[in-house]
């Protein structure tokens, strides 16, 4: 599941024409980018899964899991998952482009 934060970044920074802003507000506007993709791949995370999959989620996090055994459990859930995760990325950055076209 791990994304490569930094790439993950500069991508989102040239889909989203953000190359020219001033760094504290591209800051800004990267973080609500980011907090609202987080949310969509989290959301279609736990749809994938179930219900059954999202007890066994939650008393992951209950016993405090490292993330680690966070990616390999959704790993086990959803087979490809870093796949699964980009194809989310991919979907949400063509929304938000033909938003704003």
């Amino acid at each position: 599941m791990a994304l490569d934060q930094e790439a993950l970044k500069k991508e989102l920074i040239e889909a989203f024409r953000l190359e020219g802003i001033p760094g504290d507000k591209q800051e800004e506007l990267l973080a609500k980018i980011g907090e609202a993709l987080l949310k969509r791949i989290f959301l279609e995370t736990m749809e994938k899964m179930g219900e059954a999959g999202i007890a066994e989620y939650e008393a992951l996090l209950e016993k405090n899991a490292k993330q680690e055994e966070l990616e390999a459990f959704f790993e086990t859930k959803i087979p490809g998952y870093n796949v699964f995760v980009r194809g989310i990325v991919t979907a949400f950055k063509e929304e938000m482009q033909n938003g704003l076209a």
